[in-house]
Formats: structure tokens, sequence, C-alpha cells
């Protein structure tokens, strides 16, 4: 099952997010059969970080908290907060068979 994990930074989270980007690297890396897209997101000013989402796949919601209760971010509280939601992929849409 497919969920949304979104992600709002903490207000300080951009000075502090050199120390632990690599681990956050890592992390993602290892989970990549899991990962179906991830990135972050900005304000108006097409600059400012303000945010990530990841779109993952987890058997289900408590899979997915779990996975991002031990991200590197999520465990230096980098992440302000983050809800997490189950995704349908609607477009573009699959051909019918």
């Amino acid at each position: 099952m497919w969920f949304m994990i979104h992600n709002i930074n903490a207000p300080d989270a951009l000075a502090r997010r050199p120390a632990f980007e690599q681990a956050h690297w890592d992390y993602l890396r290892a989970a990549q059969d899991r990962m179906i897209t991830a990135g972050p997101y900005f304000s108006s000013d097409g600059e400012t970080r303000i945010g990530s989402i990841f779109i993952v796949d987890f058997p289900d919601a408590v899979a997915a908290k779990a996975w991002i209760d031990e991200e590197p971010f999520t465990k230096q509280g980098l992440y302000a907060r983050h809800s997490i939601h189950v995704y349908d992929h609607r477009w573009p849409k699959v051909p019918e068979t």
C-alpha cells in the first residue's frame, strides 16, 4: 500500500541539516525498494525549503510510521512534524487492458 508522508521542517532545520544529511541519504538508499518518489517542497519564493514528501510502499500505516520515526532527520528533530496518509496514484492513468 502506498503512503504519503508529509514532513514539515523545524524552524532551524536548514541550519542543522548538513550534520545529518549523509545519514538521511543512507537511510533513504537502504529503503529504495520501498520509495516511489521523494523530494523537498518550497515556499512561494521557490528557494526556501519548508518540508519534504515521501511516497513509500509499506504493508500498513504502522510500518510506514515506524520507518519515518527512525529516519535521521526525524530522530534529530529536523522535521517539526509529519503526517501519514494513504496515497492513491491516479495520474497519469494506466491504460486499461
